[in-house]
């Protein structure tokens, strides 16, 4: 194989090692072969054979066809076209979250709830989106972003964090989910 599928594989072997805590011994455990030879694919001198791109893939519950991609073999995705390799540390970033969520879902949460979880897990991703695309817009405005920051909108963030123009801001909440609308809380005196 070329260098490039090596330094790919090999960067991405190093960042899911890395992501997920694994050393290189440990690995090499898991797939029965010496040391050494996970430190060859790691640093990109050789590519693993099909058969350890498959245990690989086994072992750290990614796409064998990821790995065969990372490699430079030419993998047709669905569409029957080869699709760009992606960044090899954040795919295996994303890889890692995966494994985690994944973990969390099987462990922690009742099947029945897997749904609703992800829908939790969806709002609170663009509330988070939306507080830090306000922030940001909030910091250039200030100019406290430094010379030239691109504000949210730039960027591609949504500026209105998942609520529409003229929908008005949520109403306040205290720690015990008390509600009020002009964002003071008011305990009942008897």
């Amino acid at each position: 194989m070329g260098n490039v599928g090596d330094s790919r594989l090999g960067a991405w072997l190093a960042a899911t090692m890395r992501s997920r805590d694994l050393s290189q011994a440990d690995l090499a455990r898991t797939l029965g072969v010496a040391d050494a030879q996970v430190s060859r694919w790691r640093r990109g001198q050789v590519v693993p054979s099909v058969r350890h791109l498959q245990r690989l893939a086994d072992a750290l519950a990614v796409p064998r066809a990821d790995l065969d991609r990372l490699a430079g073999y030419p993998v047709p995705d669905s569409s029957g076209l080869a699709p760009d390799v992606p960044d090899p540390s954040a795919e295996a970033e994303l890889q890692a979250h995966q494994a985690r969520f994944r973990r969390i879902l099987e462990r922690d949460i009742p099947r029945e709830l897997w749904s609703a979880y992800a829908v939790a897990c969806e709002a609170l991703a663009a509330g988070l989106v939306g507080a830090y695309a306000r922030a940001l817009d909030d910091a250039v405005g200030a100019g406290t972003a430094g010379p030239r920051s691109p504000g949210a909108a730039e960027i591609g963030f949504p500026t209105g964090a998942g609520r529409q123009p003229d929908e008005p801001e949520p109403a306040a909440r205290d720690r015990t989910g008390r509600t009020s609308v002009d964002g003071t809380t008011r305990r009942r005196t008897s």
